[in-house]
């Protein structure tokens, strides 16, 4: 009986499943040891490879980093994505699946709380080169907003205000030692408890120009949330 030819390996597959062990053995060792005191030698060798086959799936830690920045935004979209209910209900689902998918990695990122608020550190959450995530999360936001009443250009401001609200709160989460860190929980619960019920006031005359005024100063600074 003829042996079956055995079908030849997908080396894009291949490629992926490696990207996936270099990222799980290197988020493990910066949990374990911190990011500043982890070699890439060492993430070669707890993943099984040389040195030089670690750097060219990632030239550093930072882009590593950079990995587990996109690998998590694209889980808490998957997860917001599956939820339904009112703007209320959305938004406190974003923002605690978000803190819920930072859980394992929490040590790691406390660690990093320096770099994420430094502006001109390209792990920073502000950084030009953490842009796409940023524009991701926010947008991620406009949506749980959709239904809210909001005019565009309103929506995506409260959707930058609420987004520096989650960066606020992940940074708290990380140093919360309450038991599951309840009240980092707790906090964005009052929180969006306040807030929502004032989302509508943004849509009125008022409202808009205290929008209009925000957006144009926030313009002069160079920051521009308008789609």
């Amino acid at each position: 009986m003829p042996k079956r030819a055995r079908k030849p390996r997908d080396p894009a597959r291949k490629s992926d499943a490696t990207r996936r062990k270099l990222l799980e053995r290197a988020l493990k060792l910066f949990q374990q040891r911190g990011v500043e005191a982890t070699t890439m030698r060492d993430i070669a060798r707890a993943a099984g490879l040389s040195l030089g086959a670690a750097y060219y799936y990632f030239p550093s830690k930072d882009a590593l980093v950079f990995a587990y920045y996109q690998a998590n935004q694209a889980e808490v979209e998957a997860a917001s994505a599956a939820t339904a209910g009112s703007v209320r209900d959305r938004l406190g689902a974003v923002f605690h699946q978000r803190l819920e998918t930072m859980r394992p990695y929490r040590r790691m990122l406390a660690a990093l709380v320096g770099r994420v608020v430094d502006p001109h550190d390209p792990l920073s959450a502000l950084s030009a080169q953490q842009r796409d995530v940023r524009e991701r999360a926010i947008a991620m936001l406009e949506r749980a907003l959709d239904g809210a009443g909001l005019p565009p250009e309103v929506a995506r401001l409260a959707a930058h205000a609420l987004w520096l609200f989650q960066l606020a709160n992940m940074l708290v989460y990380v140093h919360d030692e309450s038991p599951r860190q309840a009240r980092t929980h707790q906090l964005i619960d009052d929180a969006l408890d306040l807030l929502v019920p004032m989302l509508p006031l943004l849509a009125t005359p008022m409202g808009r120009a205290v929008v209009d005024r925000v957006v144009a100063a926030l313009g002069r600074a160079g920051i521009a949330v308008t789609a």
